[in-house]
């Protein structure tokens, strides 16, 4: 970011700013987590400025910790598994049983249960569990060209071990 601008609450302006790094302790769940913060000051008044994209990362850094310490799957793993098994979000989520939206939240950032989690991780890892779940639920697929187009890119990472690796 070059000549970053954002608007100052006491300079009632956009201005310039400045990024710091700092050491945030933060309680979330009941735990402690303490993490490397960036947080923008104003180059005028020295004050601090909310910045969405910082407070973002910030939070992705709170939550990757989180799902570390918890052994929840990633959410870049997350976003991996539609691409990877060329299903939309709610397809995907109607597919394991759960409610059309849940599979996107987690796409989105929250947080998934332990218990998702470990689908989520499974499939992830694994395209034959994948189909698996594909063949036993297709019936939960609005569509007939959803399971048919998840089924062959499945079966193209059979057929290829070295894609596998994605």
């Amino acid at each position: 970011m070059s000549n970053p601008i954002a608007f100052c609450p006491e300079c009632r302006q956009d201005v310039k700013y400045a990024i710091r790094e700092q050491t945030e302790s933060v309680n979330l769940k009941g735990e402690a987590y303490e993490f490397t913060s960036h947080t923008a000051y104003c180059e005028k008044c020295s004050g601090e400025i909310y910045v969405a994209e910082l407070e973002d990362a910030n939070l992705k850094v709170l939550y990757d910790a989180y799902r570390q310490r918890h052994d929840i799957i990633s959410l870049e793993d997350i976003r991996v598994i539609p691409e990877k098994y060329n299903i939309g979000k709610r397809p995907l989520s109607l597919l394991l049983g759960w409610g059309e939206q849940t599979f996107s939240r987690y796409y989105d950032g929250d947080m998934p249960t332990k218990q998702y989690s470990e689908i989520l991780r499974q499939i992830c890892a694994s395209p034959a569990y994948y189909l698996s779940l594909l063949e036993k639920n297709r019936d939960h697929l609005k569509s007939n060209k959803a399971y048919e187009k998840s089924k062959a890119a499945t079966e193209g990472l059979l057929a290829n071990p070295t894609a596998l690796s994605g």
